[in-house]
Formats: C-alpha cells, structure tokens, sequence
C-alpha cells in the first residue's frame, strides 16, 4: 500500500506543472470572458426592455394602416362581377 501511494505522488507530482498551467489558463479565460459575458446579457436586458415598447407602438401604428375597408372592398367585387356577367 505504501509503494502505491509513493507511486501516485510521484505522478502527481509529474503532472503538477501541466496541470497547474492549465488551471492559470481557466483563471485567466474567465477573468476576461466573465466581464463580456456579464456586459453582453446586461446590455441585451436593457436593449429588451428599450426597444419592446416602441416595437409594441409602431404595431399598433401600422395596423390601423393594414385595415382594410370593408365596403370599398366589397363594391369592388360586386363591380368585378358585374363586369363578368355573374350575380350573387
């Protein structure tokens, strides 16, 4: 049992530098990649909460425009069949 774990420490120990440079690498990453992240969803929140109303706005602004008139709209089929020969 003692050579066992001689022998783990000693890989341990082989693989430390590795491993130690990697755990910096991960420190580093997210010290930069946690800012632009955290920047990122703030500023989409923001932009969400911003740009939904007048999105909301400018709907209801062009549907009045979409509306169609329903009489305009049916003297013209009336005057569509009349030209063709039909009758309701």
């Amino acid at each position: 049992m003692s050579q066992e774990k001689v022998d783990k420490y000693k890989e341990e120990k082989k693989n430390r530098k590795a491993r130690i440079e990697k755990e910096k690498r991960h420190k580093k990453l997210w010290k930069v990649l946690g800012p632009v992240c955290a920047v990122v969803i703030i500023a989409a929140l923001g932009a969400g909460i911003y740009y939904i109303p007048q999105l909301t706005n400018q709907a209801v602004e062009n549907s009045s425009e979409d509306e169609i008139d329903m009489d305009a709209l049916m003297e013209m089929i009336n005057s569509s069949l009349s030209e063709n020969g039909t009758t309701e």
